[in-house]
């Protein structure tokens, strides 16, 4: 078990960390991000509020490690296929901003840590670069296969399919489902232009 944000395991190891990452996703789940406290995890989990302390500084590393081990960030298999690739990046995102634990606490979650640059530090890795950069390769794989332009700003096409999930996940009550998911892979399949670097489209 990876734990990110922790110092080290508690004690108990392994097994006294799952306990306490299942409570506090339990706890996140029944009162939701703001209304968590360390108080109420450790009850859930059979433990003391020293214990959790030791091992995490504070509730946004603690649920920040929870919510890591549900969040996918997988290797995009290469299939030999740009499209069912780019979907299998789509239906990834899609799942990690529809968790309604996840989206409902990364943007406070994010906010809590911003005055602890270390830990923020930690949660980009964990939660942006990884799953960034394994979908970056496939991007990648689809400009080498030629099914992509060139000059695909990989940044860009990401952030479009992230700030549209979660666009729709929290301002709006349009769907989420197979028909964007379809859509959003097509945005790049089918016009990658758009989505050209920035140095190219400003050359033009």
């Amino acid at each position: 078990m990876a734990l990110a944000f922790s110092s080290g395991p508690p004690a108990g190891g392994p097994r006294s960390a799952a306990k306490i990452l299942d409570a506090a996703r339990d706890v996140l789940s029944a009162q939701g991000y703001p209304a968590l406290t360390i108080e109420a995890v450790a009850a859930a989990a059979g433990v003391g509020k020293s214990t959790i302390y030791r091992w995490w500084p504070n509730k946004e590393a603690l649920i920040a490690d929870a919510l890591a081990e549900i969040f996918r960030a997988e290797e995009i298999p290469d299939l030999g296929d740009t499209h069912a690739e780019l979907r299998h990046a789509v239906d990834m995102t899609i799942d990690n901003y529809t968790n309604e634990d996840i989206a409902a606490s990364l943007p406070a979650l994010a906010a809590g840590l911003l005055p602890h640059p270390e830990l923020m530090s930690r949660f980009r890795e964990t939660f942006l670069h990884r799953k960034r950069e394994n979908i970056a390769a496939a991007l990648r794989r689809g400009v080498q296969r030629g099914d992509l332009p060139h000059d695909l700003d990989t940044d860009l096409v990401q952030d479009v399919w992230a700030g549209t999930i979660l666009y729709r996940r929290l301002m709006t009550d349009t769907p989420t489902d197979t028909a964007l998911a379809e859509h959003l892979t097509r945005l790049v399949t089918e016009n990658g232009s758009g989505f050209a670097a920035r140095a190219s489209r400003s050359s033009t």
